[in-house]
């Protein structure tokens, strides 16, 4: 289980690098273009996978949180901005190697730890690491699929980040 664990968390280390380099060949016209979509760039997304990618990262190193209470939601809306704003001027390159960074850190956060099945809280409710790691994933490829369609609104083509590619990649 844990190697499956460990190659998501490498899928969407690479699905990420992947688009950040594909927007790396497009001007940053091109992804900081307000548009009407899921977000108001396309930046933007690639923000917000960043910034949910180091709350989870703070949630498995803290343990979980035990009470979701408004001074816990107060603290995360805190962090939330503070790491929109030391971002919110980089480069898509620069946001690239922190998420890359980032990445590195999350692997081998999950690499160190022998039981991945350790439930951790979140206030009243509970669920493995396994589940948190699954979630993680699949929410950025949630965001690269609005990303896809963000650019092709603006004329401009996507590129593969698919689960399936990606194996195909690691056969090659």
């Amino acid at each position: 289980m844990k190697k499956y664990v460990l190659q998501q968390l490498d899928y969407h280390a690479w699905a990420n690098q992947i688009l950040c380099t594909h927007l790396q060949h497009l001007s940053a016209e091109v992804y900081r273009k307000e548009i009407v979509s899921v977000f108001p760039t396309i930046y933007a997304a690639m923000q917000h996978i960043y910034v949910i990618d180091r709350g989870w990262m703070s949630f498995f190193t803290s343990g979980g949180v035990p009470e979701v209470n408004e001074e816990y939601v107060e603290r995360l809306m805190c962090s939330i901005n503070t790491i929109v704003e030391e971002t919110r001027d980089k480069r898509i390159e620069e946001l690239g190697e922190r998420m890359a960074e980032l990445a590195g850190q999350l692997h081998q956060f999950i690499d160190q730890h022998d039981n991945i099945e350790v439930v951790y809280p979140s206030g009243t409710f509970s669920a493995r690491c396994v589940d948190y790691i699954q979630h993680l994933v699949n929410h950025g490829t949630y965001h690269r699929g609005n990303v896809t369609a963000m650019l092709r609104q603006l004329g401009h083509a996507g590129t593969p980040t698919d689960y399936g590619y990606y194996l195909y990649t690691l056969s090659q």
